[in-house]
């Protein structure tokens, strides 16, 4: 089982290494935010036209916002290092996101509870006498 666990180890910091290489080491603090709780910014879900997840951009990206469909709000925080990418609703690594560009992004959150344009529904088939011998005895 040690001998498992140490190859998994190994395999996802040479993962990690194969990815970072070549990338800039950023400065905690300068090139990224590092914040150990959420803060409190002026972010309201009441002032969003559409429920969704929302970057905050007060924090630098680091926080984000969950604002369901009856109006309440959520806040979570990235963790150190990452920030939240408006673009994809995750948090990744600061060197992947664009902070600066979150709030034109707001919009894409009206995909996520939009109406469909057709009926998704279809009508159910109707199990039938006819229908099983056709599926059983044939």
């Amino acid at each position: 089982m040690y001998d498992r666990l140490a190859l998994t180890d190994f395999i996802m910091a040479l993962s990690y290494k194969l990815h970072h290489s070549g990338t800039k080491q950023g400065r905690p603090g300068t090139d990224y935010p590092v914040l150990a709780s959420v803060p409190y910014t002026n972010f309201y879900c009441d002032e969003q036209p559409y429920p969704g997840f929302f970057a905050d951009t007060e924090s630098r990206c680091q926080a984000w916002h969950y604002c369901d469909i009856d109006g309440r709000q959520a806040t979570f925080l990235c963790p150190n290092g990452t920030q939240f990418s408006q673009a994809v609703f995750v948090c990744d690594w600061w060197f992947n996101v664009r902070c600066d560009l979150s709030e034109a992004l707001y919009v894409i959150n009206t995909r996520l509870y939009g109406t469909p344009r057709e009926n998704p529904a279809r009508p159910h088939r109707v199990i039938t006498k006819e229908l099983l011998q056709n599926i059983f005895l044939k």
